[in-house]
């Protein structure tokens, strides 16, 4: 049976960025803007990525969250990959809508040493097409 991706996936607040950080985004209209299906799973995933594992622990949620904050300021190199994939693996796992994470790969940009690309691809519940999600780790300080 297939279900709709905007009920698998669900609806939240659209994100949008905004000079390095987060922020909330509007439509045309002015209204706030809603992040549905595919949009939102990606949207989820990332703030997962971004959020440090703990923070949300007084809201409740103590296991949300990653751990690739711990990397700022280590060094680029295949150590620091390897750990960074590990992290992202676990924390993109946490959520109910992954199956699995199929494959994680970090790049380094070109031009840029500090900057790390994970490329996960990522296999959801009840979907046959795999996620492709890609965020970028700066490892440079705080």
């Amino acid at each position: 049976m297939a279900v709709a991706r905007e009920l698998l996936f669900g609806t939240d607040l659209g994100l949008s960025d905004r000079g390095g950080a987060k922020d909330l985004a509007s439509d045309p209209s002015g209204d706030l803007a809603l992040a549905q299906g595919n949009e939102n799973i990606s949207q989820a995933l990332t703030m997962r990525l971004l959020v440090r594992k703990g923070e949300l622990a007084r809201l409740g949620w103590p296991d949300y969250g990653s751990r690739i904050h711990e990397l700022i300021g280590e060094p680029n190199n295949q150590r620091t990959h390897t750990i960074l994939m590990a992290h992202a693996r676990a924390a993109i796992e946490q959520d109910a809508r992954v199956e699995k994470v199929e494959s994680v790969v970090a790049r380094v940009l070109p031009g840029e040493r500090e900057v790390v690309r994970l490329e996960l691809e990522i296999e959801l519940i009840h979907d046959q097409q795999p996620l492709n999600l890609v965020f970028d780790v700066r490892l440079g300080t705080a």
